[in-house]
């Protein structure tokens, strides 16, 4: 792989006793090719989820952007694609990548949804219609994110990043994809790696966190495809609930990069557990047992506690949700909601006075 000679990518069979050595090819064939391999898995590019839309050569006035991206949440993304063989790589990347994006926000949604129809894009009716507003927004207030996509990040492109990270608007993300490449026979080989994605993400943090986190920017906010969905399935099973028992909002919503959402399961007052972001996007939670001083160290909180290995009469500490069963941490905060809104019994006075 160009760049990469002073770390060479080695193979072997392991069902014999062969050595290591160099696989036949170690290059892409050219830019198309890794704009295909990009279109054909969007949800390698830096933010993007999984099940985004993806266009290859978008005709703009600016010329064709080598891939247009849509996500569920009507995200929009360009990439272009640059080899290390391409001396010019450093030098165009970036004002092509900008060039396209103007060139779409100045000509607005309904060309873009044109353009990409006439091109035979994948349907974008398969966006619900909120996501399709979304859409529509974001290229009319240019909100267009950007990712440089090659074969090696080097020192200049990370330097680029970082300043466009910098100098762009709080709700602008711009990343480098890196998709190292190499095939052997059949068998083809892709080693993947990203660059700006905790930098967009930290900018994006600091310019919300007084803000009031709604479920929308919430999800936003969780870099990880897999955390995203699980957020997602936590507020479905709150909202699929067919019980009310309280009359509070089942969530409660508190300040991005400060406070969490707390479900309050059936409507009850004390909410057993809180979501929230960290700072570098991951899915975190909380169990509320030094959250209210009415039920502070509750016993109803001792089974969530266990389950997470904390203590229900110490201090509230995260936890990262994503290696949790949720099936099983959702029965467990349903039992606890109910056991922390029913008073606990009062000790009994000792006998012996």
């Amino acid at each position: 792989m160009a760049g990469t000679s002073d770390r060479p990518l080695l193979i072997r069979d392991a069902s014999t006793d062969s050595s290591w050595s160099s696989p036949e090819m170690t290059a892409y064939t050219n830019e198309d090719h890794l704009q295909a391999i990009i279109a054909d898995a969007p949800h390698r590019v830096p933010g993007v989820p999984e099940g985004a839309l993806a266009l290859r050569e978008l005709s703009t006035s600016a010329g064709p952007a080598d891939v247009c991206i849509i996500d569920s949440n009507g995200e929009i993304t360009i990439v272009e694609c640059k080899l290390a063989s391409n001396s010019e790589r450093r030098r165009m990347v970036i004002g092509q990548v900008l060039d396209y994006a103007a060139a779409i926000w100045q000509a607005g949604a309904e060309a873009f949804q044109r353009q990409w129809s006439r091109q035979g894009g994948p349907d974008l009716s398969e966006l619900d219609e909120g996501s399709r507003d979304q859409l529509d927004r974001n290229i009319t207030d240019g909100r267009i994110h950007l990712c440089l996509a090659v074969d090696l990040i080097d020192a200049d492109l990370r330097r680029l990043v970082e300043y466009l990270n910098l100098a762009t608007r709080d709700d602008v993300r711009v990343t480098a994809l890196q998709l190292t490449y190499a095939r052997h026979g059949t068998v083809e080989i892709l080693v993947p790696s990203t660059y700006g994605g905790e930098i967009a993400h930290a900018k994006t943090y600091a310019a919300h966190q007084n803000d009031k986190w709604t479920k929308e920017s919430f999800l936003d906010a969780i870099t990880s495809p897999s955390e995203h969905a699980i957020a997602e399935r936590l507020f479905t099973l709150l909202d699929d609930l067919d019980k009310r028992l309280g009359s509070h909002d089942d969530l409660w919503f508190g300040n991005y990069g400060q406070g969490g959402v707390f479900f309050h399961v059936y409507g009850l007052r004390f909410a057993p557990i809180q979501l929230w972001v960290n700072k570098v996007g991951q899915l975190m939670a909380y169990g509320n047992w030094r959250q209210y001083t009415a039920v502070c160290a509750h016993s109803g909180f001792a089974e969530l506690a266990r389950f997470v290995d904390h203590d229900h009469e110490g201090v509230m500490k995260d936890f990262p949700v994503a290696d949790i069963d949720i099936d099983r941490l959702w029965a467990i905060v349903l039992r606890c909601a109910r056991k922390i809104n029913t008073p606990e019994p009062a000790p009994q006075a000792s006998l012996l006075g």
